[in-house]
């Protein structure tokens, strides 16, 4: 029996540390990609003072959250739908509208197809050219009459690289010509300094067929908590989506911790900085050691070890406590790409002496 399991999607953090013999706050994991600075202290209060309302069911209306994010957004609140992390705003995004056919990245988050072959879509994939990872304006190509539903993850999971606006709006343009609605992923844009430049958030109430989905998870590390919203183009989308799933999804705790991260600003800039300065000297490393790597822009970074390695790096890592994403499972990569999620620089140099060590 195999008791080494695939890390295929992050944070798998129990059956791990029971393969590995450890203890799970032993394990070093970079198979996740959250903040490596940890749950903001006003952040942390906020969360534990909302445990005296544990006793009462959540706002099932979400409104607190929805006028909050509103006014974050310059957004009505009718126009936002609340979930428990961003992989249930995808789903239920894909619940309603029921796409018979739609266009996805290859590679990109994984989730976007599993929510769409829930409804039995049919899945065309833009697959990415390895040579540079980037997509291109040749997508707008693979629109066609009767694509429902496109999805863009922006910057792209797993490679952390930036798609222009330029090719945003002209995929946008294609959408509403044949009718698919766009849905642009920018949940690790908040790791970007410039990432405003990119974002097509105003462009939103101008395109009906436009949804955007983002995410508090990553940026305040609190994973565990869910907690992500979709902003919606078209007036009424946000409630006939919101429908589409259990009610209450969105927990005391959370909600408390979602009002309090919009105000720390502070916390976004100061991780910037950390994951910029990690993210430029992990990819100078693993680069010096041979090891192809993208250059990303997020708080990721996606490499490739050599073709017929003597052994699967992952389980190597993972005998030592060390957890790392393999990149097999994503559609136009194959067992032979990792992902990392930056964590702090000791973890991050305790990494890179373990991949040396695997080289030799």
């Amino acid at each position: 029996m195999n008791i080494w399991p695939e890390i295929h999607h992050g944070g798998k953090r129990v059956p791990c540390a029971a393969a590995a013999g450890k203890k799970e706050e032993e394990m070093i994991d970079f198979s996740v990609n959250v903040t490596p600075l940890g749950i903001p202290e006003n952040i942390r209060s906020a969360m534990e003072e909302s445990l005296n309302r544990a006793g009462w069911y959540p706002d099932y209306s979400k409104e607190r959250l929805k006028r909050a994010l509103g006014a974050f957004h310059h957004l009505e609140p009718s126009h936002i739908c609340m979930g428990n992390g961003a992989a249930d705003v995808i789903y239920r995004t894909v619940f309603a509208l029921k796409p018979k056919k739609a266009l996805v990245l290859a590679p990109t988050f994984a989730e976007y197809a599993a929510a769409l072959r829930c409804v039995d879509a049919r899945i065309d994939y833009y697959r990415i050219d390895h040579a540079d990872f980037q997509v291109k304006m040749d997508i707008c190509e693979q629109i066609e009459a009767d694509t429902e539903m496109v999805f863009l993850c922006n910057p792209n999971n797993p490679t952390g690289l930036l798609i222009s606006k330029d090719i945003i709006e002209k995929v946008l343009k294609r959408c509403e010509a044949v009718g698919a609605w766009l849905v642009v992923d920018e949940c690790f844009l908040e790791f970007i300094a410039d990432g405003e430049k990119y974002s097509v958030i105003e462009d939103l109430l101008h395109h009906e067929r436009l949804m955007i989905i983002k995410s508090f998870t990553k940026m305040f590390g609190i994973a565990g908590l869910r907690l992500g919203y979709l902003l919606c183009g078209k007036a009424g989308l946000a409630e006939r989506i919101d429908r589409f799933g259990c009610d209450w999804n969105v927990n005391c705790v959370a909600e408390a911790a979602g009002l309090e991260a919009l105000k720390s600003q502070d916390y976004i800039k100061k991780v910037i900085r950390y994951i910029t300065k990690e993210r430029e000297w992990l990819c100078r490393e693993l680069t010096a050691m041979g090891f192809l790597t993208v250059h990303g822009a997020a708080n990721y970074l996606l490499f490739k070890v050599p073709d017929g390695s003597r052994e699967n790096l992952g389980k190597w890592l993972l005998k030592r406590g060390i957890m790392l994403r393999c990149c097999d499972d994503y559609e136009n990569l194959d067992g032979t790409f990792y992902r990392i999620g930056m964590n702090r620089h000791e973890e991050n140099r305790k990494l890179l002496e373990a991949l040396k060590e695997w080289i030799k």
